[in-house]
């Protein structure tokens, strides 16, 4: 069964140091690994496909000189 993590964890390491596409898809697949399923505040069972896609619809995500960054002003604070 795969390990179901809340998706503030992936906006976490995009907090820290913004990153491209790839860069954060290896690590996220490095951190916790693979398989790994994400859960929102209202929504689970999101694969990592899917999660960034919720991101960049929501705006939770922006695209700043080829890197991706958190929107603060669209994440919830807790």
């Amino acid at each position: 069964m795969a390990t179901e993590i809340h998706a503030h964890a992936v906006l976490d390491l995009l907090r820290e140091q913004p990153m491209s596409e790839t860069e954060l898809r290896e690590l996220v697949n490095s951190e916790f690994g693979e398989e790994v399923r994400f859960r929102t505040c209202k929504l689970s069972g999101f694969d990592l496909d899917s999660l960034l896609e919720f991101f960049i619809k929501r705006e939770k995500v922006i695209l700043s000189d080829g890197k991706w960054t958190v929107n603060a002003a669209r994440v919830c604070n807790h």
